[in-house]
């Protein structure tokens, strides 16, 4: 957790820091949104039930919600599962959540759950965005290796650009002296900004 102190008290900034948590109270508990972002740029927004002066934290399912709605539903059991038991959190396969936690522990119970909520589901469609990439890849070598079926296609090379750095091409065509490069580029900014890096350092070659 961070705390922020401000020496003067400004009320605007106060305000604003305020605002980063929320909570609704009704009957049986509370639910509360945490400065904590799921992929899609929604909060993260926990239920807390109080029984007996325990509290049973949990994300509602949201993270799951989450994962569905990315296309990413497939890969979030296996994430949850494993990033849940990384942190002694509970996954039911729908929720995660801790089961039974004091009054006096319920900040810490809050701050877990909500990053492991959010970290599922950026898993999730992370493992979506690699098997997509991965993909995309194979189209390209097959469309590739049909359209230069009279020169040398190789998948996953190796080439080094202008910086002495040694990249990895998804698909490189050699013919006599020349290289041609063909890189699949997702939906996902950073495919874009890794390939842009990629070719900016081959650019800068002597003979490029």
């Amino acid at each position: 957790m961070i705390e922020i102190k401000f020496k003067n008290g400004n009320a605007e900034i106060d305000n604003a820091v305020r605002k980063l948590v929320s909570t609704k109270h009704f009957a049986a508990g509370s639910i509360i949104t945490m400065p904590v972002i799921y992929p899609s740029g929604s909060s993260v927004a926990l239920e807390v039930i109080l029984r007996d002066g325990r509290c049973f934290v949990s994300d509602r399912g949201y993270a799951f919600d989450e994962a569905e709605m990315m296309g990413s539903s497939r890969y979030f059991k296996s994430e949850a599962t494993r990033i849940a038991a990384s942190v002694g959190i509970k996954f039911d396969g729908h929720f995660m959540f801790v089961a039974e936690v004091s009054m006096e522990n319920v900040r810490g119970a809050l701050v877990t759950v909500a990053n492991a909520s959010a970290s599922a589901a950026r898993a999730a469609c992370s493992k979506q965005a690699e098997q997509h990439e991965t993909d995309a890849k194979e189209i390209l070598y097959h469309r590739l290796s049909t359209l230069y079926s009279d020169k040398q296609v190789d998948k996953d090379a190796e080439f080094v650009g202008q910086s002495n750095h040694k990249w990895r091409i998804s698909i490189l065509v050699r013919h006599n002296t020349l290289n041609w490069m063909f890189e699949p580029v997702s939906g996902h900014y950073i495919t874009a900004v890794g390939t842009a890096a990629k070719f900016h350092d081959f650019a800068g070659l002597e003979n490029p």
